[in-house]
């Protein structure tokens, strides 16, 4: 499977023969990392490995268009809740630099007591099944091959069925997973001794195909009514998932701790941050970290959580990550947007690459308050660890409570999770092992009979799914009505009509945002929003944020709604896309030549801000260039245009007439060609500007080009330097 930068993802293409999808790879794949590197004008420290497609950030037109890629892996989560989706938002993410994609269905794997296979979203959701695996990792290898670096697949092993999801993983090439007994006891109240025993055997699993462990200690502090007061707490949790995995047989590389800063503004962050990520690292050295932003602060308020994301990613770039993972806004209001997606991704990219070098111009000062925090953070992580052990173990400190407790260590306010030893989900389901017990499989976790030393345990079986997977059962739908095909009917089907509905959720879906100011106090303004987006026609509409201005003056809000509209592509008006020059070829050509250009608003139109925006270096105006720009001003003649150009010798002429009364736009345009030809300026370029005008209306009004709304200096320079180009 190819695909072509120019063409849409082929679902289609993707399901077909995916019984037959053999993963290519498995286990995680870091980034290639380059010391130092020259990427266009800049040298850069902290890089890896340039990509063979990608979009640039939104700035890199400044700047040649370079994409230089950081040293860290980017994460970002998907959670469409159909994989046929997810795949698109993928393919958008690794071309906008992540390499670490996370899947979350709208039902989590945890919640599901067994491992479902096809896709039941019927039933309350999507947990995880072998197809959808399956044709993610086959997209992702096209992907992958599209913008020219390794993709990682990563989900969770969780919950009652998390060994066999372990299995499930390790035969379909999964590259990363979270894993921690804990998360099921504390958050899915899943009995204690199933818990740890499904665990060891999942890390086994996991080990033995390479998979990138991530813990899940960021929950407390997630979780916990004053987060930043549980941080010794979330040593211990790393301290217990870190030791009970490498007991399992994982190696420190495949370890990674998940860290989440405790605070958001308006708390003071990197005072109580910095010293918490610092301590964290110096207690595991040797492990990789994983670094997400807190989701408890998130509202949907763009700005807001963009402010945070950069904050904690600065954190990152003071201190040893390996991993930037990403957060949308709407996580948990939402199915997460695919253009929120690229936006936490391009923050990251965007703070990263920003920071590059950070550690050769400053360090974090040791000396004072500072050093002092990082050692007590410290004492009183090991303090609860030896309180632990003095009190019974692990299994006791659930029972009393000491687990999400939001006293800061060894203060205690008595509002932890609290467990049974012998309750919760799956009580009682964990059963001895006789002697004797065998099982004739690989990555087996504990005793068994069928000795590795002479070979594998399933060699007398021929293999085990392992080792050869055309001994998996797959299993395709369970459902004949809800199932992708069905989804995907209607998609397909107005898709080759021509068909394009706006969508942030699912294809097609038809949502769209609009952001009011409504000038009155905020219930009142809620109330107003919702009103006027129903005259706009938005079905269904909902506040997802409101930022209040001024108690009385006015609120800013976000009402998300849905609209039954679709538009015909093939009656769209025909365009063809012009490559434009870049900046150098423009530059290295005019200069040389002393160009002159003659620019005016022209008859008794005072409108320049266009003009300037064309003309201007501050605006990155054909100044730039090396063009000798006379710019006339406002309200100019047609006459009084073409004496500058008689007297100064320009080679091209830039009228912008932005009033269009009586066609009175039309008629300037008319003017000028009229004019320079009786004058026998035959070779002189005519161009023309303004927000109604186009390429058609200036070519029928006797000009050589048009520029409308949004026009920018490097297109009319990139026309003037072709022009002239096939006139010498």
């Amino acid at each position: 499977m190819k695909l072509d930068p120019d063409k849409k993802l082929d679902i289609l293409e993707v399901l077909q023969n995916l019984e037959h999808y053999r993963p290519r790879r498995k286990g995680w794949v870091w980034r290639k990392l380059v010391p130092e590197q020259t990427v266009g004008p800049f040298v850069y420290k902290n890089s890896s490995e340039n990509l063979k497609n990608s979009l640039p950030l939104p700035a890199a037109e400044y700047f040649s268009n370079i994409d230089p890629q950081c040293d860290l892996i980017i994460t970002t989560e998907i959670a469409s809740g159909r994989f046929e989706d997810d795949l698109r938002r993928m393919r958008m993410a690794a071309w906008h630099g992540a390499d670490h994609i996370m899947v979350i269905r709208t039902t989590g794997q945890s919640h599901i007591d067994g491992l479902i296979e096809g896709t039941p979203e019927g039933v309350g959701g999507i947990p995880i099944s072998r197809k959808q695996i399956r044709a993610s990792r086959k997209a992702l290898d096209a992907i992958e091959d599209e913008v020219g670096r390794p993709i990682n697949f990563h989900s969770y092993v969780s919950g009652v069925a998390g060994p066999e999801i372990a299995v499930l993983f390790a035969e379909e090439g999964v590259n990363g997973a979270h894993q921690d007994p804990q998360y099921n006891v504390l958050y899915r109240d899943i009995n204690m001794h199933r818990s740890f025993v499904d665990a060891a055997e999942s890390k086994k699993i996991m080990a033995d195909a390479g998979i990138l462990q991530l813990d899940g200690a960021h929950n407390a502090n997630a979780t916990a009514k004053e987060a930043w007061k549980v941080t010794p707490e979330l040593f211990v949790q790393h301290a217990v998932n870190t030791a009970y995995s490498r007991a399992a047989g994982m190696e420190a590389e495949q370890i990674a701790l998940s860290t989440v800063p405790p605070t958001a503004p308006p708390a003071p962050k990197l005072r109580l941050d910095l010293p918490y990520a610092v301590a964290l690292r110096e207690l595991f050295k040797g492990y990789k970290f994983r670094a997400q932003q807190n989701t408890r602060y998130m509202e949907s308020d763009t700005d807001e959580a963009t402010v945070s994301h950069v904050l904690d990613t600065l954190i990152s770039r003071l201190t040893e990550t390996d991993i930037q993972s990403t957060i949308t806004p709407d996580e948990g209001r939402n199915i997460p947007w695919h253009y929120n997606n690229i936006a936490g991704v391009n923050a990251a990219r965007q703070t990263l690459m920003g920071l590059d070098g950070l550690d050769e111009l400053l360090d974090i000062k040791q000396e004072g308050s500072f050093r002092e925090q990082v050692r007590e953070l410290k004492e009183r992580a090991v303090l609860f660890l030896e309180e632990i052990l003095h009190a019974g173990g692990y299994y006791t400190a659930v029972e009393t409570g000491q687990f999400v407790d939001s006293g800061y260590y060894p203060e205690r306010k008595g509002d932890g999770i609290v467990r049974e030893v012998d309750g919760g989900d799956c009580a009682g389901t964990v059963i001895p092992r006789e002697q004797d017990y065998g099982a004739p499989v690989c990555s087996h976790f504990g005793q068994n009979r069928y000795p590795e030393q002479d070979g594998k345990p399933c060699d007398d079986y021929g293999g085990c799914t392992l080792c050869d997977p055309a001994k998996i059962r797959y299993i395709d739908e369970v459902d004949d009505q809800d199932n992708v095909m069905q989804r995907l009917k209607k998609p397909l089907a107005e898709r080759e009509q021509g068909r394009l509905r706006p969508e942030v959720e699912k294809h097609g879906d038809g949502v769209v945002c609009v952001t009011l100011f409504i000038p009155d106090e905020p219930h009142t303004a809620k109330q107003a929003a919702l009103e006027l987006a129903l005259h706009m026609g938005l079905q269904n509409p909902e506040v997802i944020n409101q930022r209040i201005m001024h108690p009385a003056e006015g609120s800013l809000l976000e009402i998300k709604g849905t609209v039954d509209l679709y538009i015909d592509k093939n009656a769209l008006p025909a365009y063809s896309q012009v490559t434009l020059l870049t900046d150098e070829d423009i530059e290295s050509w005019v200069r040389p030549r002393d160009l002159h250009i003659v620019a005016a608003t022209v008859g008794e139109d005072e409108h320049t801000v266009g003009l300037h925006e064309i003309l201007d270096i501050k605006h990155g105006g054909i100044e730039k260039y090396g063009f000798h720009c006379h710019n006339l001003g406002s309200s100019v003649s047609i006459e009084q245009v073409l004496d500058k150009v008689e007297e100064s010798g320009a080679a091209a002429v830039l009228i912008s007439t932005v009033i269009t009364h009586a066609d009175i736009h039309k008629q300037h345009m008319r003017k000028l060609a009229r004019l320079a030809g009786k004058r026998g300026l035959k070779n002189l370029l005519l161009i023309a500007g303004g927000p109604r005008i186009d390429e058609r209306i200036a070519r029928e009004c006797g000009m050589d080009a048009g520029f409308g709304h949004g026009a920018t200096g490097r297109e009319v320079a990139s026309f003037i330097v072709r022009r002239w180009r096939e006139q010498a």
